[in-house]
């Protein structure tokens, strides 16, 4: 038992927490914002990589016979 109420702080934050969940609900907050962080990162990095996939798609290699295209090969 405590002898004084300050003694009883971190009990009572704990029933706190028990009965309302919020620092559950701010962790589950700040994890969800990190999440659509990354989703918006993975999709600037895809558009990256499908632009340049685009232009080397396009390149002259294709013009200076190097490459075959396949309509030809059949």
């Amino acid at each position: 038992m405590a002898d004084r109420p300050d003694q009883c702080t971190l009990q009572k934050d704990d029933y706190f927490e028990c009965l309302h969940h919020t620092k559950e609900k701010a962790r589950a907050k700040s994890i969800k914002i990190q999440e659509l962080k990354l989703i918006e990162q993975r999709k600037k990095q895809d558009e990256i990589s499908r632009k340049l996939t685009d232009s080397a798609n396009k390149s002259n290699v294709m013009r200076l016979g190097i490459i075959e295209d396949n309509d030809k090969q059949k």
